[in-house]
């Protein structure tokens, strides 16, 4: 299978920017829209992300003999959201954007020269850095 491209990464803040609501009750569709979270995981297979506190749903789990398993019971957990329902947050402008790519070439020794890919906010220009 191919995997898509795609410029939000793990740890990031992402803002929910439609539906994510799944079609369960029209009375509440977009229930989601303009909560923020972080991405726990991405799926590039099929273009999914988890995000934390968003799209929560629940699982339901048998009671276990294994005694490292204790009882079951509702479990809530994220559920996958749609990439092209995400948008990036801003860490300079807190603003909701898109997301630009700029090059920056680093001299090795040896005259080798490295190409550093650098994510930039298209609103204000600010360099999007990589959240651990």
């Amino acid at each position: 299978m191919e995997t898509i491209k795609t410029r939000i990464r793990k740890n990031d803040i992402v803002q929910v920017i439609a539906g994510a609501d799944g079609g369960k009750m029209a009375a509440d569709a977009g229930s989601e829209r303009g909560k923020r979270g972080k991405v726990l995981e991405i799926d590039r297979v099929r273009n999914l992300a988890k995000v934390q506190g968003i799209k929560m749903v629940y699982r339901h789990l048998p009671v276990s003999k294994d005694p490292n398993r204790p009882g079951g019971g509702r479990i809530e957990k994220e559920a996958f959201v749609n990439l092209s329902n995400l948008m990036i947050v801003c860490p300079k402008c807190d603003a909701p954007t898109r997301v630009g790519v700029r090059e920056e070439k680093q001299e090795r020794e040896g005259g080798k020269v490295k190409t550093k890919r650098i994510r930039v906010c298209k609103k204000c220009g600010g360099d999007i850095a990589e959240r651990e």
